[in-house]
């Protein structure tokens, strides 16, 4: 018996985000289908919400086909049993009366197969592909039938158009700076086949207002069967073309790009809506009109009555002993620092450090007072006013008995609801070395924004920061030097492990000597610089203050600090070799992105977060003047917002095609279909810890698949491994159960703010 032929097909990519959910949800079988609200899907929502794509209807086992190229195409199935393996297989007829076209016969047959989203109980959706190169190019604006000879398939009819977006044409689809260098990329992969063949090498530049082209070029190889996209990279150079203007790429033979823009404000909605997103974050507060996003409007944060308890676990330590007699003290304000409503001052901290060094960089690129938050207007720049709701509950974080700062605000259990229904008892941890040094550092910088503002909060908060100091010198460090923080029986909160707190306390002796001119602070940095090495590798971030610490000493020379020369010429160094080594990273990927420093390892915000990198670049023009640093930085925005393998813009709300579900609690359980925008989510995983269930369905379904011989948590990073897995690049599923995928912190909200409000500027 005959699987029964399709109805009809979609081949315009005219249908609204709700309609593809439907057609997914009729395509699933019957064990996949969704039940409940749906926690994520990558495709054929992702993959196909570009024109190139035709999407069948009825219960019928391809779910989609889609066109990479006038002579590749994609075929999706729900189940694995429906693919055949043999090339004879497929073959494409030709439906129009153009007497000289011919039968195409697939020359060249890949496989491959992810999880694309999770169905109920985290159910994995699996998504069985197969790739078909065919002995010559299809028609322009034609139908063919696809038949599969020697199989029970009934024939299906689709459409190819060489004018469709392609999805082998991967820009910014936000756009680009008139001076700055423009740089799309070309390519696709054919599973386990390799690299699409890219015959045609010339391309189009074409202005969507008038339909002319305005600039033409050719394609130059970039990378060979590249290990981390499975694809031969090509690259589309335009930088010549500065007129602003709207515009797509067009490549003969392949298709054509997204529209995206040229403009000095290309980057103003970036910045706007991730800034906002510290709003939508705001604890202890409604969030309603006129600042809310339409639609995500909430009356209140949580419950003050269940902040905060001091967790019985905080009175065994030594460092702890001087608790207050309490069991209850109320706190008011701060950010959720990530997918849950947890609070972590060493995670929190870090976002005074790269808000304050926007402000070194170029002030007058930061300093808006209307960006629709409820304190704009006041005469004080918005991120300052953000930053003093942030500084309202670190002051609350702080012991006021002993100047010891508790290192987290969380439940026992995460809550599975919005905020202002949340019903659990949130709690103080352990005062810890390390938050209570971060804090001294975030409150030395609050202080000193603070200074022309108010003169007596300023004075107030940097005496806050100097109890904190006190307190790590007058405890036994806790954890211990050497020892990382683990959680108390039953607490299933994030732990934010950290073996040392010396870089945090160096940190803030360099931010509290920047703040005070006190010489003993100047001491202490000395003392604590010595013990470590500082990795140029090593992002600024709760693990690791050292760079931070470099940072704010160079600064109070700048202010006026006396800061000894050639000491400053070693910071100075240590500054720009992170940026160096940013360079020499992006020099190694194709697609201009700077990579983790293992072999093709992405994960944890290091490739889709790439903006990250522009913070060290950025400080690195601001200590040289040289270009290169600044022009990099730029490039870095391309592959977060669509510039890579995925052709997906990895902040929500930004461009065409971008994640629908992150772990995000806030977006997770209100009522709108899509998500809060502004959410830089994390991007693609080699290799997710199998520490959940969703993880691990993941890593075992990926065909090709990798062998991996290592120890947990740590991956064989082999050459060979890449060449025969599923690419690293292409390993971003759009579920909120994956959260190295899916879960920003607080820390790269900042890091994502700072880098396109500056990039934005006339400085650059």
């Amino acid at each position: 018996m005959k699987t029964s032929s399709i109805v009809f097909l979609v081949a315009s990519g005219g249908l609204f985000l709700s309609s593809y959910l439907a057609l997914a949800n009729r395509h699933l079988s019957q064990s996949q289908q969704w039940a409940g609200t749906a926690v994520g899907m990558t495709s054929p929502i992702r993959a196909c919400r570009v024109s190139a794509c035709n999407i069948f209807h009825g219960r019928y086992p391809i779910l989609y086909a889609q066109f990479t190229s006038a002579t590749s195409l994609v075929l999706a199935f729900a189940e694995r049993e429906k693919i055949q393996e043999s090339v004879e297989a497929y073959r494409l007829i030709p439906l129009s009366q153009n007497s000289n076209s011919q039968d195409l016969v697939a020359l060249k047959t890949g496989h491959s197969s992810t999880v694309v989203g999770f169905a109920e109980q985290q159910r994995p959706i699996i998504e069985y592909r197969i790739h078909l190169e065919f002995s010559s190019a299809m028609d322009a604006e034609s139908k063919y039938r696809l038949e599969f000879p020697g199989q029970t398939l009934e024939p299906v009819i689709i459409s190819y158009s060489d004018n469709a977006v392609s999805p082998s044409i991967q820009v910014n689809q936000v756009g680009y700076l008139p001076q700055s260098r423009k740089t799309a990329f070309v390519g696709n992969w054919l599973g386990d086949a390799g690299p699409m063949t890219v015959k045609q090498r010339d391309f189009q530049v074409i202005n969507t207002s008038t339909m002319a082209t305005v600039f033409e070029g050719e394609l130059q190889l970039a990378a060979k069967h590249d290990l981390w996209s499975g694809n031969d990279v090509f690259q589309v150079d335009f930088s010549a073309l500065q007129e602003p203007g709207n515009y797509q790429i067009r490549v003969p033979g392949i298709g054509r790009s997204d529209t995206f823009k040229i403009s000095a404000d290309v980057y103003a909605e970036v910045f706007s809506k991730t800034f906002r997103y510290f709003y939508h974050s705001r604890n202890s507060t409604a969030i309603e009109a006129p600042y809310a996003e339409r639609g995500y409007e909430r009356p209140s944060g949580i419950p003050q009555r269940l902040s905060g308890f001091i967790h019985s676990s905080a009175r065994n330590e030594s460092a702890n002993s001087n608790l207050m007699t309490s069991d209850f003290r109320p706190i008011f304000g701060g950010w959720f620092d990530a997918g849950d409503y947890g609070q972590y001052v060493v995670n929190a901290a870090p976002v005074w450090h790269f808000f304050s060094t926007g402000f070194d960089i170029d002030q007058n690129a930061l300093a808006a007072d209307n960006m629709n938050i409820p304190e704009s207007g006041n005469g004080i720049p918005d991120m300052v006013d953000e930053l003093e709701w942030g500084m309202n509950w670190l002051l609350d974080m702080q012991d006021i008995s002993d100047g010891g700062v508790y290192s987290r605000l969380v439940p026992l259990r995460w809550d599975d609801s919005l905020p202002h229904e949340v019903n659990s008892r949130r709690y103080f941890f352990e005062k810890t070395t390390h938050a209570t040094a971060a804090f001294a550092a975030a409150a030395s910088i609050h202080s000193r924004l603070l200074r022309d503002i108010s003169a007596e909060k300023s004075a107030a908060i940097v005496h806050a920061a100097e109890r904190a100091w006190s307190y790590t010198y007058s405890q036994p460090n806790w954890p211990a030097e050497g020892d990382r923080y683990r959680n108390a029986k039953g607490v299933h909160a994030g732990e934010y492990p950290d073996k040392s707190s010396i870089d945090n306390r160096m940190w803030a002796a360099a931010e509290l000597y920047r703040t005070t001119g006190r010489k003993d602070y100047y001491d202490a940095f000395i003392e604590l610089y010595k013990q470590l090495d500082i990795d140029p590798t090593a992002y600024v971030s709760f693990k690791d203050q050292a760079l931070a610490g470099c940072w704010a000493l160079l600064m109070a020379k700048q202010d006026g600090r006396e800061v000894d020369i050639d000491l400053a010429e070693e910071l100075r160094k240590h500054v720009i070799a992170s940026a160096d080594w940013l360079i020499r990273k992006s020099d190694e990927n194709p697609y201009r992105a700077a990579m983790h420093q293992y072999p093709g390892f992405t994960g944890w915000g290091s490739f889709a977060q790439s903006t990250r990198a522009s913070i060290p670049l950025l400080q690195a023009y601001h200590l040289t003047g040289k270009d290169i640093y600044s022009e990099r930085a730029k490039e870095m925005t391309n592959s977060q917002l669509g510039a890579n393998p995925q052709s997906i813009s990895y902040i929500t709300g930004i461009g065409i095609r971008y994640p629908m579900h992150p772990l995000s609690k806030l977006s997770q359980f209100d009522d709108n279909e899509k998500p809060l925008p502004g959410i830089p989510v994390n991007g693609p995983h080699f290799h997710l810890p199998a520490l959940w269930p969703s993880t691990k369905s993941v890593n075992n379904t990926y065909y090709p698949n990798e062998k991996i011989s290592a120890s947990p948590g740590e991956a064989d990073y082999t050459e060979d491994v890449f060449l025969h897995a599923y690419p690293v690049l292409r390993r971003y599923v759009d579920a909120a159960p994956l959260p190295p995928m899916s879960e920003p912190t607080v820390s790269e909200y900042a890091q994502t703010v700072v880098a396109y409000g500056l990039l934005g500027s006339d400085r650059f």
